[in-house]
């Protein structure tokens, strides 16, 4: 089954964001972006090339989505109203992501193969979210040394 990058995207974000409540993202156009968001965007990225925006309403906040390309990467941040991160997703290669996490992984499923991966950044805390094919589950979340975080 081939996952649209999009809805890979939309799910890390539903998975990331903490706060009670079921979240609907929603395209939005520039415009419609807080200016402290798109200004925190500029400042922080100001080589990369904003690809699209979304908007997500999760208990009671509001969150902006910035999908960004800059070179070879491809990076969603998600920003609050006030334009301060509440996350980094950076896709990473296979070859970049820590061996006690590729270890972790092939000792939960053995056969599984690594589709996408993503460095998620909150704050100071990292994790790692891989995509999988030949497992039973098609999402793992694993800390940098090899932790098992979640699952679906």
């Amino acid at each position: 089954m081939n996952i649209s990058r999009s809805v890979v995207c939309a799910i890390a974000v539903a998975l990331c964001l903490t706060a009670a409540g079921i979240a609907q993202e929603q395209g939005v156009k520039p415009k419609d972006v807080p200016a402290a968001v798109t200004a925190a965007a500029a400042k922080l990225y100001p080589n990369a090339k904003i690809v699209g925006w979304s908007k997500e309403t999760e208990g009671g906040k509001t969150f902006y989505e910035a999908e960004m390309k800059e070179g070879q990467t491809k990076r969603d941040v998600v920003f609050m109203a006030d334009g301060k991160i509440e996350v980094v997703e950076e896709e990473v290669a296979t070859a970049q992501v820590p061996a006690a996490v590729q270890n972790a992984l092939k000792a939960r499923y053995p056969k599984a193969v690594i589709s996408l991966a993503e460095r998620l950044t909150r704050g100071s805390e990292v994790q790692y979210e891989l995509q999988l094919k030949k497992a039973p589950k098609k999402e793992i979340v694993f800390t940098p040394d090899g932790k098992f975080v979640k699952e679906e």
